[in-house]
């Protein structure tokens, strides 16, 4: 998809690792301008247009950071949501700190980002945002609690924020992740039992990659997607499609 952003700006959080570098190179080859914002891994980012240290629960940090690229480049022409932690635990044994940190990063994050560069989006009268939701966030898993409800919040504000913005020439979709091979999956340990099981509920038989993720998030940035909004685009291997039953 070489040119499909041409000379856009494209501001996106949790660019340092995972989903969200991945985005970032993708945006790169693309032709656009590349704002990269993470809590860290200065060094990851270095490569990018602008690099800035940002903790997306930071709301006047955030408001900063849209004011720093309005500053150098002019504009905002798209936002890729991909700052975002896991956390497990049922609703009787998570600590509440941790339940609050879900919080916090995975939805209150997203939301003030797409606050802090909407205006400036709507100023112009064009603009597009894509959120990081999960399979997790449109069907339940156990163990995962906070992941799970803080994802589903994500697919909601993407719907809110598509209906309150559309008529402003703003689109907002959200690309649902299954199994993606990143940092954050690492945890599950290539020769587990678990990691296998849940590999194997995807329909293709394999874990995504995240440059498969990145180009998702392209298509929608870009203006092939200019009538698609409020969606959501899973990128799972067919894993919410169906459940394949063995006989």
């Amino acid at each position: 998809m070489t040119g499909a952003l041409n000379d856009q700006v494209i501001f996106i959080t949790g660019a340092a690792s995972g989903i969200g570098r991945a985005t970032a190179e993708a945006a790169r080859r693309a032709g656009a301008h590349v704002v990269g914002a993470d809590i860290g891994a200065d060094a990851e980012l270095a490569e990018l247009d602008m690099a800035l240290p940002l903790d997306v629960t930071d709301a006047q940090g955030m408001a900063g950071a849209a004011a720093q690229i309005m500053k150098e480049f002019g504009r905002i022409d798209g936002l890729v949501t991909c700052a975002g932690i896991s956390v497990v635990g049922t609703a009787t044994e998570m600590p509440l700190a941790d339940w609050q940190r879900a919080l916090d990063v995975n939805l209150t994050g997203t939301m003030l980002a797409a606050r802090a560069v909407l205006p400036h989006m709507v100023a112009a009268g064009r603009g597009a945002i894509v959120t990081l939701s999960s399979i997790y966030g449109m069907t339940g898993g156990t163990g995962n609690t906070p992941y799970n409800v803080t994802k589903g919040g994500v697919l909601q504000l993407t719907r809110s924020l598509a209906a309150d913005y559309g008529a402003a020439g703003i689109r907002v979709n959200a690309l649902s992740p299954g199994f993606i091979e990143t940092p954050m999956t690492h945890g599950l340990h290539a020769a587990s039992p678990v990691r296998s099981a849940f590999i194997d509920m995807h329909l293709l038989k394999r874990a995504g990659r995240a440059e498969e993720v990145a180009k998702a998030a392209i298509f929608l940035l870009s203006d092939d997607a200019s009538f698609i909004t409020g969606a959501n685009i899973p990128v799972d291997g067919g894993f919410s499609a169906a459940q394949v039953i063995r006989f």
